[in-house]
């Protein structure tokens, strides 16, 4: 498959991991601590942040500032349809306190946002390994953090229909 196929079909093919992850691979909602994402553009970025508990996820927003929102603000202007929460292999939601702790310092910091690097992903890994100076830019890399600090072995959809 050629480039201009696979920038086709990439967002074709996130509508149909979301859809089945919605129907097939949900989990009842993220603990205090986990990590959260959801698609931007279409399949093209993702966007990630830190659950806190009580429908509020703090996040790096484009324009370098860290805020708390609710998880219908945190997929609001995106075209998410899902969020997803880190879990461990039996699909159980996993997180920690220390990563909500170092989430909610950094509430209301405001800092330069780049593209591929000081951006949402880099402040979800100083959350997660409390180096401020990572290099972590895309979503792969925080998924094999998430993993390795963790346990994140899989990602599954947070039923926002169902929530509290």
């Amino acid at each position: 498959m050629n480039t201009s196929s696979l920038l086709l079909f990439s967002p074709l093919f996130g509508l149909a991991q979301s859809l089945s992850s919605n129907l097939f691979r949900k989990t009842n909602g993220p603990i205090r601590g986990s990590l959260v994402y959801c698609d931007l553009a279409f399949g093209y970025a993702e966007h990630s942040g830190i659950y806190i508990g009580n429908d509020k996820i703090v996040h790096k927003t484009g324009k370098g500032k860290v805020e708390i929102v609710s998880s219908r603000q945190f997929v609001d202007n995106t075209t998410a349809v899902t969020i997803y929460v880190s879990c461990d292999s039996d699909g159980q939601a996993i997180g920690g306190e220390d990563i909500a702790l170092v989430a909610e310092a950094e509430v209301g910091r405001i800092s330069q946002y780049k593209l591929l690097g000081e951006n949402c992903h880099q402040f979800c890994s100083y959350c997660l390994t409390g180096d401020f100076y990572n290099q972590t830019s895309l979503l792969l890399s925080l998924k094999r953090e998430a993993n390795d600090y963790l346990g994140a072995t899989h990602w599954r959809a947070w039923d926002l229909l169902n929530r509290p």
